[in-house]
């Protein structure tokens, strides 16, 4: 069997090729990741950050390897930001097709007792009312072609909780809940929606830990932002047609749920 029949058996079974797609905190890491994979199975990606000089890298890069990828400023906090990233996704590429909802901050290592009311209000808005804001503007686009795939990326921390960082993991853990809720809504309009709950993914935030770390996962190594490429691609595509409210775990057997 050749190889470009298998790509080409690829691309029919997942049917992306020509898609459309929004990552959000597509600059680094994750979200580089995702935007990596969707680029290279053929969808059209409008990549958004707020650190403008990762996102041109990134989207230079894929672009460079025969990628669509276009780079949009983006803070999540603003409405009007949100528009311009849907409005670029209509004007260039036709529609959002996918949207994935994986910008997110973190606490910086706060105990429940470091905690205050604006540090817990920062984290809550940012990892999951921003999420709710970017799936309310996106709906009207989705449900004029009466079809969609949302993807959120959640956190471990959701699941099994964390040393640290009470409002990370609550902000998550409504993302998980978002997600179920607003997938019985949006099943009429076929507009399907799933988390991703990661474990330990190789980032800039974990990198100091990595030998520790990498000695409670099962398969031996932390996972990569290829990793969870592959999870959005899937939950992305025509293969994930009966996936709808949905959490998927790539974690290497941390934990299993």
């Amino acid at each position: 069997m050749n190889e470009s029949y298998v790509v080409r058996s690829m691309y029919d079974y997942f049917k992306l090729a020509g898609k459309s797609a929004i990552v959000t905190g597509a600059g680094n890491g994750i979200g580089a990741g995702i935007a990596e994979t969707l680029s290279s199975l053929g969808v059209n990606v409008v990549a958004c950050d707020i650190d403008d000089e990762a996102l041109t890298n990134t989207v230079r890069r894929l672009n460079e390897a025969g990628g669509t990828v276009t780079a949009v400023h983006c803070d999540i906090r603003s409405a009007e930001d949100i528009d311009r990233v849907i409005q670029t996704a209509q004007a260039q590429y036709g529609g959002v097709d996918i949207l994935v909802n994986n910008a997110a901050g973190c606490g910086g290592g706060k105990k429940l007792d470091d905690m205050n009311d604006a540090e817990w209000d920062r984290l809550i808005e940012l990892n999951l009312t921003c999420v709710y804001r970017f799936i309310m503007r996106v709906l009207p686009v989705m449900r004029a072609k009466q079809s969609g795939k949302i993807v959120n990326i959640s956190s471990g921390a959701a699941i099994t909780g964390d040393w640290s960082d009470p409002h990370y993991a609550a902000a998550k853990g409504g993302v998980i809940s978002l997600g179920r809720e607003l997938a019985v809504e949006l099943a009429k309009d076929h507009i399907y929606i799933n988390t991703i709950a990661p474990g330990l993914i190789r980032t800039r935030m974990v990198l100091p830990w990595e030998s520790v770390e990498a000695n409670n996962i099962l398969v031996g190594r932390l996972g990569e932002p290829s990793d969870i490429g592959a999870t959005t691609a899937f939950l992305s595509s025509a293969a994930s047609d009966f996936f709808t409210g949905q959490v998927l775990c790539p974690n290497g057997g941390s934990w299993m749920y």
